[in-house]
């Protein structure tokens, strides 16, 4: 089974893909309510080392009967460590219990299975989160299990390669209202690239704040004022843009209070009302990973978090010029580990290749190893590895290896930084 977790900022959602399923199934955190929302909350109850998540521990802390904990992910990030009932916990502590307490959800009679690939999926995943989900990763302590990391867009991506063609033929929107702010997505692809290359472009979020409703009389005006304001935003977001489809995703879109929003996003265009695209994008993911689709075997996707060119290196095979691919393009910058063993050059030069997969030109680079040891140029056996500590950082070292039992290892290591 795999799963894929939507770490929203107010509550996840968990979806899951077993043997024999046809498309990803929502978890229910109490089975048979169709409630999929999860709060991102914890409660310990007074004096007693006894935690709740979710609406539970909204409701013991309604009763008075313990202290409530939000912003989990937040905290985590920001390092921030929180006193309860007297003790001071840390913020990425309370993250891993609190997503431990989720996934238990999957452990009911409703849902069988091993879990054998997590996917976890956020709004944005910037290096602090991504050293944060690491870190998570590593006390949830999943045993015989591979976990991953995703943005929104990647999960929009790989929701809509999964949807029938005729739903993602030209350009579609996500525009996704989490009762505060509306983040539009914008799907489009490229179909003249081999792959074809696809991308999903974020804008600025739109502050449009849900209106507080005190009474029922104060509904109806409340909600067409708001209709009004997305309505006018929408009419500025789709000027000269054309799109098969629009989803309105979140939250705050479970009241139905946008009738003239339809009206306009309608007008030659499906348009798909739902809150649960994260998750089962993250699953269809992991299925890919496994066993990929027809549209994930002609499609790349070029986001944000992925490395844009593809980089080799010019070697000699047998004698003759070769080329080695080192990395490869649309692998999430985070993803990056590469090793290699090589024989250096004469010269001592490495010439590495850059190929952007958008079009742009070849370039090459050349890392120059100095104070090499004294040996013949046969026997600097060395070691390569690469990773990356941004989407344009590549971060290489190299250290010498010796050569069998003729030559030790002096010990030297080099250590240089490219940007692509």
């Amino acid at each position: 089974m795999v799963v894929g977790f939507d770490l929203g900022k107010y509550a996840v959602q968990i979806s899951y893909l077993r043997d024999g399923m046809d498309a990803p199934a929502m978890a229910e955190q109490v089975i048979g309510s169709q409630v999929f929302n999860i709060p991102m909350v914890l409660c310990k109850r007074r004096g007693v080392n006894q935690w709740f998540y979710g609406r539970e521990a909204i409701r013991q802390h309604e009763r008075g009967e313990g202290f409530l904990v939000d912003g989990l992910l937040q905290k985590a990030v920001d390092g921030e460590r929180e006193v309860i009932d007297g003790e001071e916990i840390e913020g990425i502590a309370l993250l891993t219990l609190f997503i431990k307490r989720s996934l238990s959800v999957l452990g009911g009679s409703h849902v069988s299975g091993s879990i054998t690939d997590i996917m976890f999926t956020c709004e944005t995943l910037g290096t602090d989160v991504v050293n944060v989900m690491s870190r998570v990763s590593e006390g949830l302590a999943l045993r015989n299990c591979n976990v991953y990391f995703q943005s929104y867009a990647e999960s929009i991506y790989h929701y809509l390669i999964h949807q029938d063609r005729e739903i993602w033929r030209e350009a579609v929107m996500c525009s996704y209202y989490d009762g505060t702010d509306v983040t539009n997505y914008i799907f489009s692809r490229n179909p003249k690239t081999t792959p074809i290359v696809a991308f999903v472009d974020k804008t600025m979020p739109y502050r449009m704040p849900m209106p507080q409703i005190v009474t029922e009389d104060a509904r109806a005006a409340a909600y067409e004022r708001l209709d009004r304001q997305y309505c006018d935003h929408m009419k500025e977001e789709l000027a000269d843009t054309y799109l098969s489809s629009i989803y309105l995703l979140g939250d705050g879109f479970k009241e139905e209070w946008y009738s003239k929003s339809v009206g306009l996003l309608a007008h030659n265009r499906r348009v798909f009302v739902g809150n649960d695209l994260f998750s089962r994008g993250a699953c269809y993911c992991l299925q890919d990973k496994l066993a990929p689709s027809e549209s994930a075997r002609t499609h790349i996707f070029l986001g944000v978090d992925k490395l844009r060119s593809n980089i080799g290196m010019d070697v000699l095979r047998r004698g003759k010029g070769s080329y080695l691919a080192l990395l490869d393009a649309g692998i999430n910058w985070y993803d990056v580990k590469c090793e290699y063993e090589l024989f250096l050059p004469e010269d001592g030069k490495l010439h590495l290749v850059i190929i952007p997969l958008d079009g742009g030109e070849h370039t090459g680079r050349e890392i120059e190893l100095i104070d090499l040891p004294d040996r013949d140029p046969d026997t600097l056996r060395v070691l390569l590895r690469m990773s990356m500590s941004d989407v344009n950082t590549v971060n290489i070292h190299i250290e010498d290896l010796g050569f069998g039992e003729l030559f030790e290892s002096s010990g030297k290591e080099w250590d240089f930084v490219i940007e692509v």
